[in-house]
């Protein structure tokens, strides 16, 4: 029984978090990681354009997308309108996410979900996953796997531009 339960919950999984453009980003404050205590909510980044990616350490398609996520948020890193926030789904182990952030150069803010409530919230079902949220708090893009470097600009350019992909 739990490998249907697992299957019929996958049923139309990309539609769900699709479903999401349009609409306000689902509510989120998270605790940073490694930042002694600090957190960072969705209510903190209203006004700005993010994307949001659901990713892992031990995900190989996260691991295919990392040097596009990493020339991403170089070429925005001076940029204060434009953010990218990794948020670490189904964490197994700090200690190797820690690991694989100092091994790899993720120099984005990570955050960390213990709850699930984020993962929940943005309807996903695995890993990448990524989200651009406009400056006024609305999906604007999702998208389901690996990313591109022109991938992400090209969500970011239609988040801040207002403009719904569906």
């Amino acid at each position: 029984i739990p490998l249907g339960v697992l299957l019929a919950t996958q049923i139309g999984a990309d539609r769900g978090a699709r479903e999401l453009i349009g609409e306000p980003v689902p509510p989120f404050d998270l605790p940073i990681l490694d930042a002694a205590g600090a957190r960072l909510s969705s209510d903190e980044l209203r006004g700005t354009t993010y994307l949001v990616n659901f990713w892992n350490d031990w995900c190989v398609p996260c691991r295919q997308e990392h040097p596009s996520l990493v020339a991403f948020h170089e070429a925005h890193a001076d940029d204060p309108d434009v953010r990218l926030i990794g948020i670490v789904r189904d964490e197994n182990s700090l200690d190797e996410i820690r690991s694989y952030i100092e091994r790899e150069g993720v120099a984005w803010t990570v955050l960390i979900d213990p709850d699930g409530s984020a993962k929940v919230g943005f309807r996903t079902t695995g890993q990448p996953e990524t989200f651009a949220v406009g400056p006024d708090g609305i999906v604007r893009d999702v998208l389901i796997g690996p990313a591109t470097y022109d991938r992400l600009e090209e969500m970011a350019a239609s988040a801040a531009a207002g403009e719904s992909k569906e």
